[in-house]
């Protein structure tokens, strides 16, 4: 339970199993709490990639300067992995795990860090890369700077996908 304000208007958040219940000025309002969601992979796909949606299905999400705006809408990342055609599950809004093939330039998270989409499809990576900052000049450049969530742990993200900056249009 929580008291939050929003819109000049305190609420008060309980979570029931998988319901919030929002008291708001003394009415309740209930919503379902998904974090997971289910896809069809597009592409095989490895526990930890991060991904964008295409009707109902998954693929690897980019944010490599030249490619279709949509390649940098990531939604999440993928709980599980898959082989084209295989049911995928994709936190958007919890914790989930990440390895070394998940990460650009590093073997493993380093906690308390931000996270952004990397250049590399699927990749994550910190603001700080091992070939330079995360920029919109030279060869091989971002197109968007999109923070995907923090490390909790080496190996844990907590997703909390923001609104991305456009670098190149």
């Amino acid at each position: 339970m929580s008291d939050r304000s929003i819109f000049n208007r305190t609420y008060t958040e309980f979570n029931a199993g998988g319901t919030v219940v929002y008291l708001v000025n003394g009415s309740s309002v209930q919503t379902s709490l998904s974090r997971t969601q289910a896809f069809t992979a597009g592409e095989t796909l490895a526990a930890g990639d991060a991904v964008y949606v295409s009707g109902t299905l998954a693929y690897k999400a980019s944010a490599l300067s030249g490619v279709a705006n949509f390649n940098y809408g990531v939604v999440g990342l993928t709980a599980n992995g898959g082989s084209t055609g295989s049911g995928i599950a994709v936190v958007i809004d919890d914790i989930v795990s990440v390895n070394s093939s998940n990460i650009t330039a590093e073997a493993q998270l380093i906690p308390g860090s931000e996270y952004f989409l990397s250049k590399y499809y699927g990749q994550i990576t910190r603001y700080s890369t091992g070939s330079g900052f995360v920029t919109n000049s030279g060869v091989n450049q971002y197109q968007a700077l999109i923070s995907v969530g923090k490390a909790l742990t080496t190996t844990e993200l907590e997703v909390e996908i923001q609104s991305p900056i456009i670098l190149v249009d």
